[in-house]
């Protein structure tokens, strides 16, 4: 696969969709290892709130870039079953060294640390300029979309 990889590549093998798809570019992908460009848009709604006057990037919304980087490396690499999407099984630990703030772009590095199928565990790391700002170790699983 050529590198980089833009969004509507991207939303080939991701489900979402703006304003929740955090990942802009895919810039290096291997069998267990991926490196995803997100961009903090300073216009992003959120931000008006969290905080005013002195907005930064919500910790959980780094967590969820971290695990769409996940989700995106498991299709492209591994792919997936027909019908299922990768979706959050647990939070191991997430520790925020430096904030995020608007108009940054942050870099994910994530690793497949395991593979039990359907489960995976993941390590992630995030840096702003080369600096650290965020390590995550999570785990998803493949899941099915259910109707209501």
């Amino acid at each position: 696969m050529k590198m980089p990889l833009g969004r509507d590549e991207i939303q080939k093998h991701l489900p979402h969709r703006e304003p929740m798809l955090f990942v802009d570019e895919v810039m290096d992908l291997s069998a267990d290892t991926i490196r995803v460009s997100s961009l903090v848009k300073p216009e992003a709604h959120y931000l008006n709130g969290h905080f005013p006057n002195m907005p930064i990037q919500p910790g959980v919304l780094i967590i969820e870039t971290v695990a769409q980087a996940g989700a995106l490396l498991v299709a492209l690499s591994d792919g997936l079953p027909e019908g299922k999407f990768m979706g959050f099984s647990g939070i191991d630990s997430a520790k925020f060294k430096k904030p995020v703030y608007p108009g940054e772009t942050m870099i994910v590095d994530v690793e497949i640390a395991r593979r039990r199928l359907p489960f995976y565990k993941f390590t992630g790391k995030v840096t702003v300029a080369e600096k650290l700002v965020a390590s995550v170790d999570f785990s998803a699983a493949h899941m099915s979309f259910e109707s209501k």
